[in-house]
């Protein structure tokens, strides 16, 4: 796993310290990084934007290295350097004969000698991770103008105010956080970590990392090797039906897909629904003595019936052997969802996990009166003092951390574009998987091999890393992004 940190400078300043590392050697490693990967598309024409902090400061350098070494280099200066380190690599990058304008005037200068179009890299050194609030009217603009423009684009350490859709960024020291919220998958691109001087390992025994990014060796597939065993051997998964039959089928099927050696489904008093049920499935009209694993919420509903199908599901689970349960969908509107929460979080050795969508999350958060520092809630009538879907899909890692808090013994998948998945003290990021997902069903497959993997006897926090990199893993092997559904996606847990 690599490490991820909401704040690196926090590592980057103990690292100056502990290994006597100036910051000056620290831009030149950065700009060599930058370099390195400007270099790559064999350009002829390279344009920096530098802003007045480090980042500028990494632009000047990096801008200095590659003078001589491509036809044109033009640096675009968004301010006058407001530390020590960047103003000596502006001088620096003067010394050598790269051009400087500002931004009030470079497009003018621009234009006599050299054509706007035929920059072959743009690269953005405006702001990093120290950055809040609104970008200034003309760093806005210029990254606008970037964006329109048939030219690689590079960032440096994170895409200036999530404005500038880079096609590679270039972030030093270590994986950030905001790296990986939903709004950055369409500007980060493809995302290097470069060191700046050190090891990756050294650099992270500088600070306790905030999270890890979890990579495909990390996973443990239910493969099986021990030839002589029954179904017996792989766990019995119950699934609850509700208002939407429909859900709860898919997620049986993804159960038993990914391993499960039984999976029933269990009718509860809908109104005397009716469905098709796969023959894969069996039916059950009482949770089968030898269940291993329990979903509810997928299809649920939100009626009395639901309500009663959940106490159910739950008091059965709290007296099981070995308890194991997901939680999905509709559960997260149950009205007892808080004192349900708390025995299951207080029930010995219980296997938990919640996979909410961020809408779903965002009623968990409220029903649990959850808080995190500097962010009250909305203090308006419409509201009634609860958190927006904004600010809690805004700082979906901050809310996954309170709630481990909480509830230490219960893990957390917090659905979206990037996955976080909160266990513990620790928290994870899976940030594979397509917009193919973006379609009904896909969440009942999620919570299907979750449950699969917990009938198999996994670890609530083993079973979600597996089920969420799978299925992130299955959503690419589309050739069309559009074509995914339920069914083909479980078709494709296989083919990792």
């Amino acid at each position: 796993m690599k490490a991820v940190y909401i704040n690196s400078a926090i590592p980057e300043k103990e690292a100056k310290w502990r290994f006597c590392f100036p910051e000056n050697i620290m831009m030149e490693n950065a700009a060599a990084a930058l370099e390195k990967e400007v270099l790559s598309f064999e350009p002829k024409n390279v344009i920096v934007f530098c802003g007045r902090g480090n980042n500028g400061g990494d632009g000047y350098a990096l801008s200095r290295r590659i003078f001589g070494k491509v036809k044109n280099v033009l640096v675009v200066s968004f301010g006058e350097p407001a530390t020590e380190e960047a103003a000596l690599q502006k001088k620096m990058c003067l010394s050598v004969g790269v051009r400087i304008t500002g931004a009030e005037e470079w497009s003018g200068i621009v234009q006599d000698s050299l054509n706007l179009s035929s920059f072959d890299v743009i690269v953005d050194c405006i702001f990093g991770t120290g950055f809040h609030g609104v970008l200034p009217q003309d760093a806005k603009s210029a990254l606008e103008w970037a964006n329109v423009q048939p030219a690689a684009r590079i960032a440096c350490d994170v895409p200036s105010g999530m404005c500038f859709a880079a096609d590679k960024t270039v972030t030093m020291g270590a994986l950030k956080t905001v790296l990986f919220k939903d709004e950055v998958k369409d500007f980060a691109g493809d995302i290097v970590v470069a060191d700046l001087g050190i090891s990756s390992s050294v650099f992270e025994s500088c600070a306790e990392p905030d999270g890890y990014l979890i990579e495909e060796k990390d996973i443990k597939l239910p493969v099986r090797t021990k030839k002589s065993v029954h179904k017996g051997d792989f766990g019995h998964v119950c699934v609850v039906l509700g208002e939407k039959a429909g859900a709860g089928i898919i997620a049986g099927t993804a159960a038993l897909r990914f391993g499960a050696g039984f999976v029933s489904v269990l009718q509860n008093d809908f109104s005397g629904q009716k469905f098709a049920m796969s023959p894969e499935l069996m039916v059950s009209e009482d949770f089968p003595e030898k269940t291993t694993a329990v979903l509810i919420g997928s299809g649920l509903g939100r009626s009395e019936a639901a309500e009663n199908a959940v106490q159910r599901a739950v008091d059965f689970v709290l007296n099981m052997q070995n308890p194991a349960v997901v939680l999905d969908a509709d559960f997260f509107y149950s009205r007892n969802l808080k004192p349900q929460l708390e025995k299951l979080n207080s029930c010995q050795g219980a296997r938990v996990i919640l996979t909410p969508h961020p809408k779903e999350l965002c009623a968990l958060v409220n029903a649990l009166n959850l808080k995190i520092e500097n962010l009250p809630p909305e203090k308006n009538e419409e509201s009634g003092g609860k958190y927006s879907l904004s600010d809690v899909v805004n700082f979906r890692f901050e809310f996954g951390k309170a709630f481990s808090v909480k509830f230490p013994n219960i893990t957390l998948v917090a659905k979206g574009a990037n996955t976080y998945i909160f266990s513990g003290k620790k928290a994870f990021i899976c940030d594979k998987g397509e917009n193919s997902l973006a379609k009904a069903g896909s969440g009942d497959v999620l919570a299907g091999l979750c449950a699969a993997l917990l009938a198999q006897g996994y670890s609530a926090r083993d079973a979600a890393l597996t089920a969420v990199y799978a299925h992130a893993s299955a959503s690419e092997k589309f050739e069309y992004n559009f074509e995914c559904t339920p069914f083909g996606l479980i078709g494709r847990i296989s083919d990792l």
